[in-house]
């Protein structure tokens, strides 16, 4: 680590708080909105709370090449999951779908694999085998689990496409962003994401639901602490996390979130079986594999 390592740590243990109490927030906004509004709001906030602070990036376009690369940043990275994530909160606990999110690292891999031209030793290919086989647990024991409803093996399978979008983002912005302005990428980013979440927003009863329901108001500020500090500001600081140290460094609170939306879920009553834990456990000893070879490699 350099000189500012406690910079560095104080990042680290916030991006993990932040990360693993946004699906507390999204059950908060689902109290009022439906999901796919959920996600959308969250969106639009961070767009403009982008806007703000990189305003003076908005004159400086992207170059016409790197426009393609940008509409999968930002419609995979910055889109899709944020309203798929709330969908899946609303039908199985949020701790599981925390759970979920530590797929991330072994999607980013896999994908780097298959089309990005990425290397892959035997310890990492054995970390992404492992890792499914995690996945695998936590989709069968929630699918015939007796308190399941039906369907429910569903959801988690929509949550996984969420960390799938992530993997395949994360690839572009290494490969094909490398150089972009960590503001500015994130700024476009949401440009890209922003305009159609707007046009989902105000296309249904969003309206009609702030005003008609008392809690709206309330639950529309929690919304926007999850978009502007959760979402936008958080995704700042993991670029700028990894300036200061490094790619591995920062990824690794990736896999420390799931324990802080498994411990928020318990919080609120629901109930995870031995087969979560399990899973997660089988999941992070994957991800355990595939970064001891990656620090291996930089080392």
């Amino acid at each position: 680590m350099k000189e500012n390592s406690v910079r560095a740590w104080v990042i680290f243990v916030a991006l993990v708080a932040l990360w693993g109490s946004s699906f507390l927030l999204m059950k908060k906004g689902l109290s009022v909105f439906a999901p796919h509004q959920v996600g959308a709001i969250r969106i639009v906030y961070a767009l403009l709370f982008c806007l703000v602070v990189g305003w003076k990036y908005v004159r400086v376009l992207p170059q016409r090449k790197e426009w393609a690369a940008y509409l999968v940043v930002g419609l995979l990275g910055n889109g899709l999951p944020y309203v798929l994530f709330p969908i899946a909160v609303a039908h199985i606990p949020s701790g599981l779908v925390g759970i979920t999110n530590s797929l991330t690292p072994l999607f980013t891999l896999l994908f780097g694999l298959l089309f990005f031209g990425r290397s892959l030793r035997r310890k990492q290919a054995l970390g992404v085998a492992v890792g499914f086989v995690g996945a695998a647990l936590l989709v069968g024991g929630q699918a015939t689990a007796a308190e399941a409803q039906p369907g429910a093996w569903a959801y988690v399978l929509l949550a996984a496409a969420s960390s799938m979008c992530y993997g395949l983002s994360i690839n572009f912005i290494g490969f094909k962003l490398p150089h972009a302005h960590p503001v500015a990428l994130t700024l476009w980013a949401f440009v890209v994401a922003g305009i159609p979440a707007l046009g989902l927003l105000l296309s249904g009863d969003f309206v009609h639901r702030v005003a008609t329901n008392p809690e709206a108001w309330e639950v529309l500020g929690y919304l926007a602490f999850l978009g502007v500090v959760g979402t936008a500001g958080a995704i700042m600081a993991f670029n700028y996390l990894i300036s200061i140290t490094s790619p591995i460094f920062a990824a690794s609170t990736t896999y420390l979130v799931p324990g802080v939306a498994l411990l928020w879920g318990l919080s609120m009553g629901e109930v995870l079986h031995v087969h979560h834990a399990v899973g997660l456990g089988t999941i992070l000893f994957g991800v355990y594999l595939v970064n001891a070879r990656a620090k291996q490699n930089k080392e």
